[in-house]
């Protein structure tokens, strides 16, 4: 009844305005954010490309994020590495070399060999071509049968079935006109008033008598973003207002038996490229350019490698080949055209032709759906919506926490649309809007909250405690000051002989003077490991730990503020004896335990504070200081919630006054490890309080005694001597090890 007459007035008026101010702030809230979430969403729209490469590196986050993936195991890699070069020797390699390798794959099984190399030149190893160079005539011989190496791997491609290579020149022009030739008839419909395509001006093309003889063709070109990264191939290329498939392309096609190819176009750009077989039809999904996004699996050898020149000497299992597609291409770095992805900045180019067929085979592969712009936008206000209605009910510092919640919600959220759904939208907007939405949100939660503060700060500043200002302030929906049962650690501290002091003080301003000089750190000490000071009880200090606020491990805080105050103690001295002549020592304990916690007093007059018999006990243990000449005591109960060493001497078990039941006492002496001499001493120690426990009296005497003869500084040591031979001379009828202390 006394904290609710206390409080009475200011919640009625605060919850009589609740409503409209709660209604101002989500108004506030959504009215300031549509600004900027309009900004974000005019910026999308007019000048979005220029953030795509910063887009691309917030996805490559999520390929790290998902790691690597398994191949479908339909895709081997044939090699030309630094073993086969050794052995095979330097690129290029005799045609004939070439040819076993294609004979050897073919023999072994092979479904399909793509050649991520292309031979637009006449071998000039032949023994064919040499001849003819020197300007030998062959003709006049004609049973001289001249190996020509480039007749057989004519041959060879005739043989097999091998799709060439070929690489279209999207810079300049050349001067003499090559057309590549086109094995399937690719039809666009619907077309758009601009070019999505892109446009070749050259091509290099591999000799006639291979292109005659392979079983098709498909260009090589890979076209980097404008970061260098390579995340996408062109599926089709258009050269002399012909279209042309890549070479991944070409082997899909050949392998899901396509006799056509359709381009689908809507206003934006490329919607689909159609695939139509004799089973129906099936699509292909590419952005408006007609690439083809890829789903990386990993980085390099994320397909089955086998070494060139283990096909070449037919030493390799052709069980890795039977039924499979061979992709045949440079891996040395002196050779391989070498692509930056976002799981490896070197990787070699035909696992870049890998990874499309694999897509493609797998459908596997990245959309880039016509209706994202739709559905980024949609993103926008759905996060501005909520955001701004969650914001406008949290406090300044919960913003924060719900931002990385709706980050890490973006993130999952995005993962699963890229790698479940193979949805590509736009993650950087959404990331900007959150960001921009916390800070804006932030401010104008703090700039309310702030005026909010003082209010109540003006409100209760006179009726309670500055603690319980803060905590009514930090949590204003909560029943903070209601009375309470909780855990706390408390700590009581006084000066000894402070009457005397006092006494010899001329002035009372004197003696003031001295309290500030010793309190201040003292309680500095108590602030810095979060603890809080209940009351000053003349030279005595009362604190706890572990209220209002949680605090964790708060015995461990009492305790290392208490090894600070001694700490402290000695600059304070230094001071004293400089200014007034006086010295001063101090006693601490603690004791941690359940204690009542909330608002207490009278009608007119209340403090946030801690009662019970933990707090009566913590008082108590702190006179024991004199009794012990001690400096810090604490209870078992303390020390059994420690979390961290400290070195601790046993100094009784006792029973204080209006107490039933013992305690265990010890006094703290420093933090961390013992030394070896001083763990010896306490293990001496112990072994005499075991004595004097079991009322083995005369024994733990004399272990008392040497223990004093070896440290005669140690007070502690005398006073067991002393209340052993009391003991002796008066023997109790019945000794329990307890010891029963009649005053405060």
């Amino acid at each position: 009844m006394i904290l609710k007459d206390i409080f009475k007035h200011t919640l009625i008026v605060a919850q009589s305005k609740d409503l409209i101010i709660n209604l101002m702030k989500i108004i506030t809230h959504l009215l300031i954010n549509l600004l900027l979430i309009s900004a974000l969403i005019i910026s999308y729209i007019f000048i979005s490309d220029d953030y795509h490469s910063f887009d691309n590196r917030l996805r490559d986050l999520l390929f790290l994020n998902r790691g690597t993936q398994e191949d479908s195991d339909m895709i081997r890699i044939v090699s030309i590495d630094e073993e086969s070069l050794a052995e095979l020797g330097q690129w290029p390699w005799e045609r004939n070399k070439i040819s076993l390798i294609l004979q050897n794959l073919s023999t072994a099984g092979a479904t399909i060999i793509g050649m991520d190399v292309f031979f637009s030149e006449q071998d000039k190893s032949s023994p064919k071509y040499v001849m003819q160079s020197t300007g030998f005539d062959i003709n006049k011989y004609p049973n001289l049968n001249l190996l020509d190496y480039d007749q057989i791997l004519a041959q060879t491609f005739a043989q097999t079935a091998t799709v060439l290579g070929y690489m279209f020149d999207l810079q300049k022009a050349r001067n003499i006109e090559q057309y590549p030739k086109n094995n399937i008839a690719i039809l666009e419909k619907g077309f758009a008033q601009e070019e999505f395509l892109p446009l070749a001006k050259g091509v290099t093309l591999n000799l006639n008598s291979f292109h005659d003889n392979a079983l098709s063709s498909g260009f090589l070109n890979s076209i980097p973003d404008s970061s260098g990264m390579l995340r996408q191939v062109p599926l089709l290329i258009k050269y002399q207002d012909v279209l042309y498939t890549s070479l991944s392309m070409e082997i899909y096609r050949l392998i899901s038996a396509t006799q056509l190819l359709k381009v689908h176009y809507v206003p934006t750009g490329i919607l689909s490229i159609e695939l139509i077989h004799n089973q129906g039809s099936s699509f292909i999904h590419t952005d408006k350019n007609g690439f083809l996004s890829l789903n990386f699996l990993g980085p390099q050898k994320s397909f089955t490698y086998i070494k060139a020149k283990d096909v070449y000497n037919n030493s390799f299992d052709h069980s890795l080949v039977d039924g499979k597609i061979i992709l045949f291409g440079a891996t040395s770095t002196g050779l391989s055209d070498l692509k930056a992805t976002p799981f490896d900045h070197a990787l070699p180019g035909v696992e870049i032709h890998a990874t499309a067929i694999e897509n493609l085979l797998q459908q596997s592969y990245l959309h880039h759906p016509d209706w994202a712009d739709g559905a980024n936008i949609t993103i926008l206000l759905c996060i501005y919506l909520v955001l701004s209605l969650l914001y406008s009910r949290l406090q300044a510092h919960y913003i924060l926490v719900l931002m990385v919640i709706s980050l890490c919600i973006l993130f999952y959220t995005f993962d699963y649309l890229l790698f479940q759904q193979q949805l590509v939208l736009n993650l950087l907007f959404p990331l900007i809007a959150i960001i921009l939405l916390t800070l804006n949100s932030s401010a104008i939660n703090y700039f309310q909250e702030y005026k909010q503060r003082n209010i109540i700060r003006n409100s209760f500043s006179q009726k309670v405690s500055a603690s319980v200002v803060d905590d009514i302030l930090n949590n204003k929906n909560s029943n903070i000051f209601i009375a309470q049962e909780k855990e706390i650690s408390i700590l009581f501290s006084d000066i000894r002989n402070f009457t005397q002091i006092a006494e010899t003080l001329d002035s009372p301003l004197y003696l003031i003077d001295l309290l500030n000089i010793y309190m201040t750190p003292m309680v500095d000490s108590i602030m810095q490991t979060q603890g809080t000071v209940d009351k000053f009880i003349g030279d005595s200090i009362m604190a706890y730990w572990n209220a209002p606020q949680k605090v964790e491990h708060h015995a461990d805080r009492a305790i290392l503020s208490a090894l600070e105050q001694i700490n402290q103690l000695e600059q304070v001295n230094r001071i004293l004896l400089e200014k007034y002549q006086q010295s001063i020592s101090i006693g601490i304990a603690i004791n941690t335990g359940k204690a009542t916690v909330g608002e207490m007093g009278s009608k007119g007059r209340s403090d946030y504070t801690v009662i019970g018999d933990s707090v009566n006990l913590a008082s108590r243990l702190e006179s024991l200081n004199k009794v012990y000449n001690s400096q810090i005591i604490i209870s078992q109960f303390t020390l059994s919630q420690t979390h961290q060493p400290y070195i601790t001497r046993e100094l009784d078990q006792v029973r204080v006054r209006g107490k039933t039941h013992s305690v265990t006492i010890y006094e703290v002496l420093a933090q961390g490890q013992a030394s070896k001499a001083l763990g010896q001493q306490l293990e001496e120690h112990n072994l005499a309080l075991n004595s004097y426990y079991q009322g083995k009296f005369r024994q733990a005497k004399e272990q008392f005694s040497l223990l004093a003869s070896k440290h005669p500084t140690i007070y502690l040591y005398t006073f067991y001597i002393e209340r052993c031979q009391t003991l002796l001379n008066n023997p109790p009828k019945k000794f329990d090890g307890v010891y029963t202390f009649t005053t405060k």
